[in-house]
C-alpha cells in the first residue's frame, strides 16, 4: 500500500533533506529513499528549493543565470591568477 503525502509534507521532507542529507531524512522520516529521490529531481526541474517552495518567474531565472555567470567569470578569473602563480612558483623551485 502506497503512502499520500500532501504538498507541504513533500517540501518539508525536502527541506529537511537539504539539511542532513537524503538517506537521513528517509530513514527519519521513514520515506522511500527513491521516493525522495523522485521529489527531488521533480523539484529541481521545476525551479523549486527549500527557500523558494513555488517555481520560479522566468525573470527570476534570468536573474540567476546572470548572477551564476558572473559568479562563473569570477571564479574562472581566479582560476588563471592562480594557476600564474603556480607556474611562477614552480619555473622558481626548478631553477
Amino acid at each position: 500500500m502506497s503512502n499520500t503525502y500532501s504538498k507541504e509534507e513533500r517540501l518539508e521532507a525536502l527541506k529537511l533533506a537539504d539539511e542532513i542529507g537524503p538517506v537521513a531524512t528517509a530513514q527519519r522520516l521513514n520515506i522511500n529513499l527513491n521516493t525522495l529521490y523522485n521529489w527531488q529531481s521533480k523539484a529541481r526541474k521545476q525551479g523549486i528549493t527549500a527557500e523558494h517552495p513555488t517555481p520560479k518567474t522566468e525573470k527570476e531565472l534570468r536573474e540567476e543565470v546572470s548572477v551564476l555567470q558572473k559568479q562563473l567569470k569570477e571564479r574562472n578569473e581566479e582560476v588563471e591568477i592562480l594557476q600564474a602563480a603556480l607556474g611562477f612558483f614552480a619555473k622558481r623551485r626548478k631553477g
